[in-house]
């Protein structure tokens, strides 16, 4: 028996009636915060101090069972430094404990803190299954069920061919018990073995499985490398092969409701997402930006002339888009285009229509950037000529702003870099020597 279990330690708060409604809120307490007795992190070092104090001076009285389950739990996990005869003393302590809060601290914390044939993971491994009869019946239940938990060489990836078979993994490893199924250690390395045994994802059920392993249902969104990760899955299968457009158009949704648009939102979690993965994106959002500003316009423009000559613009740039040519694009609205904007994203709910920034300059212009290998291309509505960058002239207009100035944008006319839009449509000709 260790001295925790000989030690008269102050009792943890438990509920002792029972009732279903109680029972009930006490699983749903448990369910958001597994394990150990609840702390704020702050609280952290504060516990970890008194424990040494204790342990130094022989005194118990107001530590907790929980308490030293803290300390257990933050001795295995390694991210705290502790002094090394607190050390000696938890380590001498997980040997010959039988309470079940301190056990239960080894359980979490042999999870955190796995890792694949380490020393440290064989000896904490071997040590629970010495206690399996003192087991939390929490962890008896899911090691008996599991024994690949305790695996430290293969635990990961046959863990991750479990969840390849389920059809939510996240909900079938908490229905298994697993109180915590995003935590680092080994379900990070299940996780990663997960991602990898999967099959490319051309389906709309595979790319909602993956969504639903790392962000599940009313729980908190994770924007981390494990979100990132599975992200870069969803987009795999398209590196060097065209999505079908439903496909497409179900991936773009999901992954910018779930994470926001890459070109304006979360710019710290995009970066984790390689730039293969995140071009394939960027050159989606950029089909959906040329359709809305030339629905945009060709509402705004109505009958017009200029509407006819915007409709031929159309249909060129799309050809240069479907070549593969266009590579980004962004949209930039004068102010008598936006109410258009707001009204087709009312009718549709697509929310390219409200992704753009703002030209303040001349309310009528409207302009459509595109990238084009090592070339910024700007075009434009009613009389906008057709403008090619990088240019002496003039600095080359940055996509995703939210506010453009044309007059930092507009060449003088007559300029090499810039040609009119004329009726029998010699621009086109231009373009294509110029960029294509």
């Amino acid at each position: 028996m260790s001295l925790a279990d000989r030690l008269v330690l102050k009792p943890d708060f438990s509920v002792g009636v029972k009732g279903g409604a109680l029972d009930k809120a006490a699983e749903r307490i448990a369910e958001a915060f597994p394990g150990l007795e609840k702390r704020a992190p702050e609280d952290v070092p504060i516990i970890l101090r008194k424990v040494e104090e204790a342990y130094k001076a022989g005194i118990w009285q107001g530590v907790t069972s929980g308490d030293v389950g803290i300390a257990v739990y933050e001795h295995l996990r390694e991210k705290i430094e502790l002094p090394q005869e607190l050390r000696l003393f938890l380590d001498q302590e997980m040997k010959v404990t039988t309470n079940p809060t301190l056990i239960d601290a080894m359980c979490r914390g042999y999870f955190v803190s796995w890792s694949k044939r380490a020393a440290k993971t064989r000896v904490l491994s071997n040590l629970l299954l010495e206690k399996a009869s003192v087991l939390p019946t929490r962890w008896k239940t899911i090691f008996a069920k599991h024994p690949a938990f305790l695996d430290i060489e293969d635990g990961a990836e046959k863990m991750a061919a479990r969840m390849v078979e389920a059809s939510t993994p996240y909900q079938w490893l908490k229905s298994e018990g697993l109180p915590a199924p995003h935590e680092e250690g080994l379900m990070r390395e299940t996780h990663l073995a997960f991602l990898r045994q999967t099959p490319m994802p051309q389906t709309e059920m595979a790319v909602d499985k993956l969504l639903g392993w790392v962000t599940p249902p009313n729980r908190p969104k994770l924007f981390d490398p494990w979100a990132a990760e599975t992200v870069e899955k969803i987009l795999s299968p398209w590196v060097s092969a065209d999505c079908p457009q439903k496909l497409r158009e179900f991936n773009l949704e999901r992954l910018v409701n779930r994470f926001g648009d890459p070109r304006t939102d979360r710019p710290a979690f995009w970066s984790m997402v390689g730039q293969p993965y995140r071009r394939i994106l960027l050159k989606w959002l950029a089909r959906k930006s040329m359709e809305a500003i030339f629905d945009i316009v060709t509402r705004a423009e109505g009958g017009s002339e200029q509407g006819h000559q915007w409709a031929n613009r159309k249909r060129f740039w799309m050809g240069v888009y479907d070549k593969g040519r266009i590579e980004e694009a962004w949209v930039a609205l004068g102010s008598k285009a936006v109410p258009h904007a707001k009204e087709l994203y009312a009718r549709t709910g697509d929310p390219s229509y409200m992704s753009f920034g703002h030209q303040g300059t001349r309310s009528d212009t409207c302009l459509l950037m595109m990238k084009i290998g090592s070339k910024t291309v700007v075009e434009g509505s009613h009389s906008f000529r057709v403008h090619v960058f990088p240019t002496p002239s003039r600095a080359t207009p940055e996509l995703y702003l939210s506010n453009y100035d044309l007059d930092d944008i507009l060449l003088p006319v007559g300029h090499q870099d810039a040609r009119r839009h004329d009726p029998p449509g010699h621009w086109m000709e231009w373009v294509q020597r110029r960029v294509l």
